[in-house]
């Protein structure tokens, strides 16, 4: 990540700035960006570059149903910037941004305790007791009436919960004996968790 001072110069820019205000909506690839904003693709590229080099988004490659791969670019994390200014200083700090939801703060010691407990159990039982309430609280977090689509809050709150879940039945599925269910569901929570992190993949 570059110091602070270089962030504020590469989000200074109006055009970076709408860059990144659609790419915290979902993933998006150059000529996407380009078409939203009416600017010419070689004028996105070189503003992706700096944001790139500035440490604010990454690249992926994903399949295209149309032919080729194409290179989309995501937020790479979210990141606070604090202004404080009083006579005697001028400061600019920056800090990782947690989720805010209450609700999520409030479950996640739940889950993470949960988590903790099953992974220190070593008897099989105990674990898919803890499993068994770790999907409660899982629940509780995917049935939120207040989830918006597009928040960054809420879809990663949705994904965490989601392979919460999905780990949780698999712990079910083996201690129930059905090794084979649990595998296949092991895969397929494996899949999802590929590709919500999208690995980074060189041009």
């Amino acid at each position: 990540m570059e110091p602070t001072d270089n962030i504020l110069q590469i989000v200074g820019n109006e055009t970076r700035r709408k860059i990144l205000s659609l790419l915290s909506e979902e993933p998006q690839y150059i000529s996407e960006i380009a078409k939203k904003l009416e600017v010419t693709q070689p004028a996105i590229l070189k503003h992706l570059s700096v944001l790139e080099k500035g440490g604010l988004i990454s690249s992926f490659w994903k399949d295209s149903p149309m032919g080729a791969a194409r290179k989309y670019y995501r937020i790479c994390d979210s990141i606070g910037v604090e202004i404080a200014i009083n006579p005697q200083s001028f400061k600019v700090n920056k800090r990782p941004q947690k989720a805010l939801c209450p609700k999520f703060s409030d479950t996640e010691k739940t889950i993470n305790q949960l988590t903790s407990e099953i992974n220190s159990s070593k008897n099989l039982g105990a674990k898919a007791a803890k499993a068994r309430e770790l999907i409660k609280a899982a629940d509780m977090l995917l049935a939120c009436t207040d989830f918006e689509k597009g928040i960054w809050n809420c879809e990663t709150c949705r994904q965490l919960a989601s392979l919460r879940k999905q780990t949780s039945q698999i712990i079910l599925h083996v201690s129930d004996g059905d090794v084979e269910s649990g595998l296949r569901k092991l895969v397929n929570t494996m899949d999802q968790l590929s590709n919500w992190l999208q690995p980074k993949r060189e041009a």
